[in-house]
């Protein structure tokens, strides 16, 4: 098998210093507690205060793929207490030296290797591997991590094709191992407010009918990178790893060969939380019963733009719409969703939309709303006084859209009076806020799930479990086959099973 591949190559000129200044400032880490796994710990800052394990061994960790995700994950798991970073895995030079850098600075010493079996081989106290590649290696890595005796972390898309997650999930059910997938959102403690104490507790938003996600991103953030001329990857080697050249090695997420396209770059994400936020806690992910989706290669088509540059060239869809049923003992739920390249109107939030209330939260902390309808039977002001408040009060005027000029939710009483207000419109909406608050860092509450079920050897006590995972994996990608065929796909039980 191959070695790793970065997950999201920059070129030299595209160094994330910003992430590295973070990762520098840690210099109340008590380096010598670590290597010798006695009296761990960690002062953190905003998220957590100093954390002590003096009993509790230091589990040993690798990370696989140094490209922009494997920096994130190393940035959010630094406060973690009782983990030590002992290898970083990376066939480009480039990205594994800044990596391994970081990781020496604040664990004191950092293994490099340009293939994972070689670093499975030679790290024999590791305990967990960090898998951040791109999505067509995410299965033969964990499968060899696994079957390593490694608990394993690996980032979302699981795989860019059904069969591939497959067999993950088999891989996890061959070995009995600890295999969680990076939806992250499962593990934000604003997430679960929602779902645990909104939808299932106090069902404040009544029948919910409706869902809505979106992410807009413009199309200066898909733009192709060039290949660096001092680049150290030579032919043989970026076809020993699968790639054709070193142009598909930095743009990989424009063929589907290595990716899932937009859709599963990001529509994963909140896409996974329509399945989400009907599950109970503790129980397998809902599943939609059909998907009618349309999209197509709409802007990166390989032309030449107004600028006089030309544009990447996607292979999959760049701008997808999709429309998911699920089916509920009220009544059939709706749930659009878009993922545009092309434009980054209103970012990115998921919407709950229920018959006395509505919920609009995002990963970013711009969204968090819920709005009571002047229907509602049901007392908020009692959520308001719980410990940790469920929502709050909020002074903020309530709006109907989210545009550069936003319109007031506001409407006049009369039957088209004198100001041009239509009176069949509905009534002002209550605005509330959403109590909990955002971690720091978004995967850093994922990945202490990951360790802590890692630490305790307990598969059960994972946030997305890869069982889970595929499922989304599934609602994700079967888009493509309704956008082929231009009909409405109907799931099967058989889709969900392995």
């Amino acid at each position: 098998m191959s070695s790793t591949m970065t997950e999201a190559s920059v070129s030299p000129s595209q160094s994330s210093a910003s992430g590295l200044s973070h990762f520098m400032d840690r210099r109340n880490f008590v380096r010598t507690s670590v290597l010798t796994g006695a009296g761990v710990y960690l002062a953190t800052s905003k998220t957590a205060t100093a954390q002590a394990i003096s009993t509790d061994k230091v589990l040993k960790v690798a990370l696989v793929g140094c490209g922009a995700q494997g920096e994130r994950l190393l940035l959010s798991s630094k406060d973690i207490p009782g983990i030590q970073y002992v290898a970083a895995v990376d066939i480009w030079s480039f990205k594994r030296v800044q990596i391994a850098r970081r990781i020496k600075y604040a664990y004191g010493s950092c293994n490099e290797y340009t293939d994972i079996e070689e670093m499975l081989a030679k790290e024999k106290d590791l305990d967990c591997v960090l898998i951040a590649t791109p999505d067509f290696l995410h299965a033969p890595y964990t499968r060899l991590a696994l079957q390593a005796g490694k608990m394993v972390y690996c980032e979302k898309m699981m795989t860019n094709t059904i069969d591939a997650a497959r067999d993950m999930v088999k891989a996890q059910r061959e070995t009995g191992g600890i295999l969680q997938i990076g939806h992250q959102r499962h593990s934000n403690p604003r997430y679960h407010n929602v779902r645990d104490n909104i939808l299932n507790g106090s069902k404040l938003l009544g029948r919910v009918t409706h869902l809505y996600g979106q992410w807009n991103r413009g199309v200066s953030a898909s733009a192709p990178y060039e290949v660096p001329k001092t680049m150290d990857l030579d032919g043989a080697t970026l076809a020993k790893h699968g790639y054709n050249n070193a142009e598909e090695f930095l743009n990989w997420r424009f063929y589907s060969k290595y990716g899932g396209g937009p859709i599963s770059d990001l529509g994963a994400h909140q896409i996974d939380m329509f399945n989400w936020f009907f599950s109970e806690k503790g129980k397998p992910v809902v599943t939609p019963i059909s998907v009618m989706a349309t999209g197509g290669v709409d802007y990166y088509d390989g032309s030449v733009g107004p600028d006089g540059k030309k544009k990447a060239k996607f292979e999959l869809p760049d701008n997808v719409m999709a429309m998911y049923e699920y089916a509920s003992p009220e009544g059939t739920r709706r749930a659009y969703y878009q993922v545009l390249t092309t434009t980054g109107s209103q970012g990115y939030f998921e919407k709950l939309m229920g018959v006395e209330g509505t919920v609009l939260i995002s990963e970013s902390p711009t969204y968090n709303s819920i709005y009571k309808e002047p229907n509602a039977t049901q007392k908020w002001d009692p959520l308001a006084e719980t410990n940790p408040p469920v929502l709050n009060r909020s002074s903020a005027s309530v709006y109907h859209k989210f545009w550069e000029k936003p319109k007031p939710w506001t409407r006049a009483k009369p039957w088209l009076d004198l100001k041009g207000k239509d009176a069949r419109e509905s009534k002002a909406l209550e605005a509330w806020e959403l109590g909990a608050t955002s971690p720091q860092w978004p995967h850093g509450p994922h990945l202490a799930n990951f360790f802590e079920a890692a630490r305790k050897k307990d598969p059960t006590s994972l946030n997305c479990p890869v069982e889970d995972a595929f499922r989304s994996c599934v609602t994700v990608l079967k888009c493509y086959e309704s956008i082929k065929s231009g009909q409405k796909y109907v799931f099967t039980p058989e889709d969900f099973t392995v």
